[in-house]
């Protein structure tokens, strides 16, 4: 089969062989497209929208968690510590993209979110209230991509 294909090809003119050889390209361009580029992209697109739910979910279950660890008769834990540092790492521990953290006092920090998903970012700030930090401002801007970026100011009590 091989040879057959070999001495038709040689029995092409030179501008035969030329479109012969343009058509392969293009074949081999569709098939690297089609049979590999495009797949893997796919593949990468979708483990990212997993990642994503993942980071999303664990972030309810903690929510969850850390309300049932709430004591019974209703007392308010005091943070103490560092607020700027504290915020800057549970927030980064729990998936959110933070912009910038500016402490204004010991007890008072600016924060902004690049990009975080709803449930995320409501879940963490009622963690964080759990654990002796309040929500003095917040203000929250939809993005395009289902996201949504804020910036608030949070004290510890």
């Amino acid at each position: 089969m091989i040879e057959n294909a070999r001495n038709w090809f040689v029995g092409l003119s030179q501008r035969e062989k030329i479109l012969v050889g343009i058509a392969g390209l293009l074949l081999a361009g569709l098939i690297g497209f089609y049979g590999i580029a495009r797949p893997v992209v796919g593949a990468m697109e979708s483990a990212e929208e997993r990642y994503l739910a993942a980071v999303e979910r664990q972030a309810r279950i903690d929510a969850k968690v850390a309300a049932l660890r709430l004591p019974v008769d209703g007392t308010v834990v005091r943070f103490s510590g560092a607020i700027d540092a504290f915020v800057g790492q549970s927030a980064g521990e729990t998936g959110i993209a933070v912009a910038s953290v500016t402490p204004q006092s010991e007890t008072r920090v600016n924060m902004v979110v690049e990009s975080a998903k709803p449930t995320a970012l409501f879940g963490w700030l009622a963690r964080i209230e759990q654990q002796g930090i309040a929500v003095e401002s917040l203000s929250i801007n939809p993005m395009d991509n289902g996201t949504i970026s804020a910036t608030m100011t949070l004290r510890s009590q």
